[in-house]
């Protein structure tokens, strides 16, 4: 029986052969690349360690043909797991989470790293690669046939799809050709310009960035074929086309047209700027090439309902709508998507925008309730894990005691509000009806109760789970909370209950509009002037507003809030009509200068008045108290606020004194404290 004692395990592995594992009934997983093992393998027998047999024989270090200058080490675990969430593969880009155990083939001195797929293609560690120069590139091209390059890893140079099939790469540039586009022909001749050859041209090297292909209208970023004189272009991936084309979603084939001309596009409503368009002379439509094969019934982000193409609408369908995206107006002549049931319409370029488009979907049935259609990604199981009484008012039942999946005690609904309380799940405070434990003095608003554990969010495609965190920051309004966050680890990101409830288009506080979401916005918020929105932002755009802007830190700040030096309740306010020379216009707080059409809190019994940020702080969702283990300290750690109990702590990380919240040591006889602002820093430096 064959032995192996590995490297990255402290136990001998026993050689299994391929025939030994038919009769082994358990499924294993290799340890190195984390892929079912199907053949021979090497396993522990104390644990359940195992690695393929491919995998456990791989050189401790190979010279590779995409990293000349550099050896590389292979490495059991990424050696950045300690401060970073995940690595990229150099070569096929594919990401690896940290905490995943796989091994990686690394340069440290040029942070270079390949998955152990990529670093052993066939031929490449006796670098038996075919190389070949192309015009387009100034480094030699490696051909790779066989490849794991998933499609939304790379994208061709040339046309700009994604790599699929074989391919031309430079790893050290990351410039890669298909082998079609790699064999693209110098010059062509084409019937939609006689007057002269068409020369392959690449980017940037040979052409403009203005350059525009006359087909699609669209300005090319890739290879073009081209005529200098005459300024005419063509996507190669346009240049080999057909003359007629058949559409799934049209009954009537469509005609290429030999000349270009300007003209609007019957399916999108896009302009096509002096481009080749297909026709179809039965229905006298005009389209660009890419939108024949329009999907006829998609998924988005923005609406729950599938969507369906329609070229032409009867006017008083649409009079008066704007698409529900962009807020632009919808044009009944030219083509859109629609919910029939909703009296939802979008258009076709804000449908199949990038962040929005989710996939095409089956044919719906006319006559199928939109409600019964059970799309299996919209919402998921109760937090309300069981209802204990009910009570019926009207043709209403109301659950009145439940048992909720972030508490263990009984929870019984309330409508009488005598306290100044917070909300457990969203740390807002108590309005309306809710769900308290006498025992635990645990309170939920009767909303936030009721969250589905998994839901979808209109901004994004992935599904968000609500779970229970001491603390978090929400990616939208940029604040630390706790309680009940919705979460997704894939596209690492979490929000608090409050922003993930906000609908695309809201009406607010302090406007008269709707504001709409625009997950393209760049400017700044127009209340508080700060340029960091990640995702977009809230606006008008009616002339008269001006572009008004609202991010979602400024339209989530509650309505009324307590400073700690104010007796009364300071009520959110947007113009100061009072104070309105600027002079007068200076936060109580901070005592600087406040701009008197930005939002502010205010007092009228004492006429205190002060910046909104001032009054909230940087944590005024961060329940004190709280207590949890952290890695960097051995003892348990609780949320404490300074106060005048706690003025003159000093944090036992920088020596300096504790500022706004800081973690302090539970165990008796430990005096470890740490101010909230260096465990940001530790937690960031190290990841714990």
């Amino acid at each position: 029986m064959k032995k192996l004692n590995h490297f990255t395990h402290p136990h001998p592995l026993v050689l299994v052969e391929d025939q030994e594992m038919d009769w082994i009934s358990i499924i294993y997983y290799c340890s190195a690349c984390q892929e079912r093992v199907n053949g021979s393998s090497y396993n522990c027998s104390e644990c359940d360690f195992c690695l393929h047999k491919s995998c456990a024989e791989l050189p401790r270090e190979i010279n590779h043909p995409f990293h000349l200058d550099h050896p590389l080490i292979l490495y059991e675990k990424h050696p950045g797991y300690v401060r970073f969430k995940s690595w990229y593969c150099d070569s096929c880009n594919k990401s690896y989470k940290l905490v995943e155990q796989l091994f990686v083939y690394r340069c440290s001195s040029c942070d270079f790293d390949l998955d152990i797929r990529c670093a052993l293609l066939p031929n490449l560690i006796t670098r038996d690669l075919p190389e070949s120069q192309h015009f387009s590139h100034q480094h030699s091209l490696f051909f790779i046939q066989n490849h794991h390059i998933e499609p939304r890893d790379r994208s061709c140079s040339a046309c700009e799809e994604l790599i699929v099939g074989p391919f031309y790469g430079c790893f050290v540039c990351l410039f890669f050709l298909h082998q079609k586009c790699f064999e693209l022909p110098p010059k062509i001749k084409h019937p939609s310009h006689r007057k002269h050859s068409l020369t392959l041209l690449a980017n940037p090297l040979a052409h403009h960035d203005k350059c525009c292909c006359r087909l699609c209208s669209k300005p090319c970023k890739g290879f073009i074929y081209y005529c200098s004189p005459c300024e005419f272009g063509i996507k190669p991936k346009y240049v080999f086309f057909e003359d007629v084309i058949k559409s799934k979603n049209h009954e009537h084939p469509f005609t290429l047209l030999s000349r270009p001309f300007s003209f609007i596009c019957d399916a999108c409503g896009t302009d096509g700027e002096y481009c080749i368009p297909y026709v179809c002379s039965t229905c006298d439509i005009v389209v660009h090439k890419e939108c024949i094969s329009l999907p006829q019934n998609i998924l988005i982000t923005r609406h729950d309902h599938p969507v369906s193409h329609i070229y032409f609408l009867e006017e008083e369908e649409v009079e008066g709508r704007a698409c529900r995206i962009c807020q632009d107006e919808i044009k009944t002549e030219y083509g859109c998507y629609h919910c029939r049931g909703c009296d939802y319409f979008v258009h076709v370029a804000c449908a199949m925008d990038r962040d929005i488009f989710i996939q095409e979907c089956e044919e719906i049935d006319e006559n199928q309730n939109l409600n019964q259609i059970n799309l299996g990604w919209l919402i998921g199981e109760s937090s309300i894990t069981h209802v204990l009484k009910e009570k019926k008012i009207g043709a209403e039942v109301i659950a009145i005691e439940i048992k909720h999946f972030n508490h263990g005690c009984k929870l019984v609904l309330c409508d009488d509000v005598k306290d100044e309380k917070c909300c457990d799940g969203c740390r807002r405070s108590i309005s309306t009806s809710f769900y308290y434990c006498a025992e635990c003095n645990y309170i939920l608003h009767k909303r936030c109760a009721e969250l589905p554990r998994k839901t979808r969010h209109w901004a994004f495609k992935e599904t968000f789970t609500l779970e229970p965190y001491i603390w978090f920051q929400c990616r939208f309004c940029c604040f630390y909370c706790s309680g009940l966050r919705y979460g997704n680890d894939a596209s690492d990101w979490f929000s608090c209950i409050s922003c993930f409830l906000i609908p695309d288009t809201v009406t607010t506080r302090g406007h008269r509009h709707q504001v709409f979401f625009d997950h393209k916005f760049t400017f700044k918020c127009s209340i508080c002037d700060d340029g960091h929105q990640k995702k977009g932002a809230f606006i008008c755009k009616l002339k008269e507003c001006d572009h008004f802007s609202l991010d979602y830190t400024c339209l989530t700040s509650p309505n009324t809030a307590q400073y700690k030096y104010d007796e009364h309740p300071l009520r959110l306010t947007y113009c100061d009509n009072i104070h309105h020379h600027s002079d007068q216009c200076v936060c109580d707080i901070c005592e600087e200068s406040r701009d008197p059409n930005e939002w502010f809190y205010y007092c009228g019994i004492c006429d205190n008045s002060a910046h909104f940020l001032c009054v909230l702080s940087k944590y005024p969702f961060l329940k004190l108290g709280l207590t949890g283990k952290y890695g960097f300290h051995e003892h348990p750690l609780t949320f404490v606020k300074k106060d005048y109990f706690h003025e003159y702590l000093k944090c036992s990380v920088c020596d300096k004194y504790c500022k706004e919240v800081f973690l302090k040591c539970t165990r008796s006889g430990c005096r470890y404290v740490i101010d909230w602002e260096c465990r940001l820093h530790i937690r960031r430096s190290t990841g714990l």
